[in-house]
This record gives C-alpha cells, sequence and structure tokens, in this order.
C-alpha cells in the first residue's frame, strides 16, 4: 500500500476522494496526500483511534497539519511498548518514491490510554468530526458496548457499517447517518463504497456528506 501504488489504483477506479485514516497515526498522511494530489485525487486527513473501551473511532481534519498534530497528541497516550514485526506485521513509514524510510517501533494495534467520550472531545477540539468505526464489526462500539454512547445527547450521529445486511437493523434510527467504507488494507480491497452529493471536495463538503444521509449513497458488491 504504497501512495504510487494506491494512485494508480484509485485512478483505475474512479475515485477522486479518498480518506487515509490509519491505526493510530497519522504518520504516512502527508505524503500519500502529497502524491495522491498529484493524480488528482483529494485526500481527508485522518486517523483511526483505538481507545481503552477497545472500540475503533474514526477521526477527520481539516489539514494534514492538524491530522499529524492530533497524532503526536495521541502517541503521548499509547503505551511504549514495542511492536512485535513478526506476529503483528511491519509498521512502516513511506516516502513519495514508494520507498520504505522508517520503521515505528511503538505498537500501534495497542489502545491508547484513552476513554471514548475524551476521545470524541479531543477530534471536537482539535476541529475535527468523528465516526464510529465498523459498529457491528470486533472493535466495533455495538460489538464491544451494545450500544451507542452520546446518541442522547446529539440530534445525529454518524457510524460506520460494514455489511449490507446491517442497513435494515439502523437505517430505521432517523438519529443515525450511516457511511461504508472499503477499510483497504490491500490494494486489492480499493473499492468504491459510496456516492457523494456534494459542491467541492473539501472538508466542509465532507462534513456535510458525512451528516445527512440525503446526500450518500452506499455501494455494495
Amino acid at each position: 500500500m504504497t501512495p504510487g501504488a494506491v494512485a494508480e489504483r484509485l485512478q483505475e477506479l474512479g475515485i477522486d476522494w479518498v480518506a487515509i485514516t490509519d491505526h493510530n497515526s497519522a504518520g504516512n498522511v502527508r505524503v500519500f496526500s502529497e502524491v495522491l494530489g498529484k493524480y488528482g485525487i483529494v485526500v481527508i486527513p485522518g486517523i483511526e483511534i483505538h481507545t481503552l473501551e477497545d472500540v475503533h473511532l474514526l477521526a477527520f481534519f481539516k489539514s494534514v497539519d492538524i491530522a499529524e498534530a492530533y497524532s503526536d497528541w495521541l502517541n503521548n497516550l499509547i503505551p511504549n511498548i514495542s511492536v512485535d514485526p513478526e506476529k503483528f506485521g511491519y509498521q512502516l513509514y513511506v516516502n513519495d518514491k514508494d520507498e520504505f524510510i522508517a520503521f515505528e517501533e511503538k505498537w500501534l494495534g495497542q489502545p491508547a490510554n484513552l476513554k471514548l467520550k475524551e476521545a470524541i472531545r479531543s477530534v471536537i477540539e482539535f476541529g475535527g468530526f468523528y465516526v464510529y468505526s465498523h459498529i457491528e464489526r470486533k472493535m466495533g462500539v455495538i460489538y464491544q458496548l451494545g450500544f451507542i454512547p452520546m446518541l442522547e445527547e446529539n440530534n445525529r450521529i454518524t457510524v460506520e457499517i460494514s455489511r449490507k445486511e446491517s442497513l435494515k437493523t439502523y437505517q430505521a434510527d432517523k438519529r443515525l447517518n450511516l457511511i461504508h467504507s472499503s477499510d483497504a488494507h490491500a490494494l486489492q480491497h480499493l473499492k468504491p463504497v459510496m456516492k457523494v452529493k456534494a459542491e467541492g471536495r473539501n472538508f466542509n463538503e465532507f462534513i456535510k456528506c458525512m451528516s445527512d444521509r440525503k446526500r450518500v449513497k452506499l455501494l455494495w458488491e
């Protein structure tokens, strides 16, 4: 999943707007944004936060600078435990030539010392937008907790669903904005997952789309 290879694959698929949300880190977002931008592909920078409750939370930010600042802040809350690359794989950083230039030694697959509500507040404080990740899968809020926190405190909550069958369960709840993602960890998993009605490919329009189910059409294979 190097920038050049991803850019070429997205171009083949006709995808021109993506979000990049690596696990507990935004360390590769800048180079991907720069390379994909040369192909006319706009990147919404983000991060997938792993909370103490073992819940995954997607966080999206207005700029790469803000995403990196949040990533640095979050990194201080991640225990200093080294990754076992033979067990969990190599955590690599790349450059714009698709070369691996560094190895992250801290294990990013562990939870940060951050509760879910604290994570949500922190994203908002950084001017970001949060989405509950793959709610019905492992590490999803429904799977882990059995309910959606803060739903009663907000008029609307945006959640990501992973399965088409989940539409029947969650679409009736008008408080939920439903989105879908490829959650791709390999080139072959990249695919179009949503069509959106937007006046431009920028952060403000992104939030409008993610906050309004009328602007989003989910695509399923």
